[in-house]
């Protein structure tokens, strides 16, 4: 019988690295019946479940199978893999914006009995997707974040990354940061660890305003990762939002069309797709459109359980009806964004601090003017 549930997680294996899709086997697997002998090969056909549904971005359904692996590697005293199946669904969360869950869920981790059996490894993985979530709530100063990683293991490039990253985010010396990730990116020889110093990069000349340099930097990105389509996709939309403070509209929505096919199989592109569309339109001034797409993300975020770019749509939809003067229906929408940071746990004043590329342009003030407490707002705040 165990050769059997050794099939089924090679097959779900290859099944997420070469065709991945839905497979009817999933009820079968949640129904192995438990005991000591298939707690494990019952944990293992779980955890390839959950990543073949991350890979289709099913978040709910990948969160489900993930937490049962967990309990089932946990009872049979696998606690690497129990873990790892924590650190999965904090990343998932950090994904998702829900930074809270994400601390919760690893601090509980570094609090059990099973910490003291982790390798440094696997430590670094809790340590580092920790920090992730508290530089998102800007908790803690960013000279405390992404420093536990010392040596030249795993984690070592991305927490070295991640740490400049921060001090971006949180309004360090840019001249200081570019130094340093320049630095790091000469070095790095590992491609996720340079794409990441390319992201950040990126994200650097876009809030000084080199919008060429911006542009060439995720140009690079893509032609690093031409054979994985996501990567592509995920880029060539942030191309788009250059295009657009650019002010080439045309170019933007042209770069954007380009990711059409993958947000048909994809709903986290067709989410960040959507949003990017909207934000186009809205520096456009198109603001029926902009509403349109607006409306469009917010609907893709409630099918994945997804704050941060439902937050920045509810904003949206603010500075729309606040331009064409209705203010009950701005102050609404911006309550709701308000909520929405509570949460996430993000300061809503810091709405968009780790996310360069997703802020509207300074001339929306209608967000600033209802934080502030200011006029047409004063009675709502």
């Amino acid at each position: 019988m165990s050769e059997i549930y050794v099939i089924i997680s090679t097959f779900l294996e290859c099944l997420d690295c070469h065709q991945p899709r839905s497979t009817t086997l999933a009820p079968a697997i949640f129904n192995i019946i438990e005991n000591s002998s298939t707690w494990t090969l019952k944990a293992h056909c779980l955890w390839h479940l959950g990543n073949l549904y991350d890979t289709l971005s099913r978040v709910a359904e990948a969160m489900k199978a993930f937490q049962a692996a967990e309990v089932l590697y946990f009872t049979s005293g696998n606690h690497t893999s129990a873990a790892e199946c924590v650190i999965t669904c904090a990343a998932s969360y950090n994904q998702q914006g829900r930074f809270i869950q994400a601390k919760q869920v690893l601090e509980d981790l570094q609090g059990s009995d099973s910490w003291k059996y982790l390798s440094k490894t696997v430590k670094e993985g809790a340590w580092y997707f920790l920090d992730q979530a508290r530089m998102h709530a800007l908790a803690v100063s960013a000279d405390e974040l992404f420093v536990k990683s010392i040596g030249d293991g795993f984690w070592d490039w991305r927490f070295q990354i991640r740490h400049w990253q921060a001090k971006l985010y949180s309004g360090g010396d840019i001249v200081q940061v570019k130094m340093h990730l320049e630095d790091l990116l000469r070095c790095a020889r590992i491609g996720k660890s340079r794409s990441l110093a390319l992201c950040v990069l990126a994200e650097l000349a876009f809030c000084e305003d080199r919008l060429s340099d911006a542009m060439d930097i995720l140009q690079d990105i893509v032609e690093m990762f031409e054979q994985y389509p996501h990567h592509v996709d995920w880029c060539t939309v942030f191309k788009g939002v250059v295009a657009s403070k650019q002010g080439n509209y045309e170019l933007a929505r042209e770069l954007i069309h380009k990711t059409a096919k993958s947000a048909l199989r994809s709903t986290d592109i067709f989410i960040h797709r959507s949003y990017a569309s909207a934000h186009v339109e809205v520096t456009a001034e198109e603001y029926d459109m902009a509403e349109s797409y607006f409306i469009a993300t917010i609907e893709g975020c409630d099918v994945q359980s997804e704050l941060v770019l439902k937050a920045f749509s509810v904003r949206g939809l603010g500075e729309v009806t606040f331009a064409h003067g209705d203010f009950a229906l701005a102050a609404h929408h911006f309550a709701k964004t308000w909520s929405l940071c509570t949460e996430m746990g993000v300061p809503p004043q810091n709405l968009y601090s780790c996310y360069p590329f997703h802020a509207l342009p300074k001339r929306f003030e209608g967000w600033a003017v209802f934080l502030e407490g200011r006029s047409p707002f004063e009675t709502v705040m």
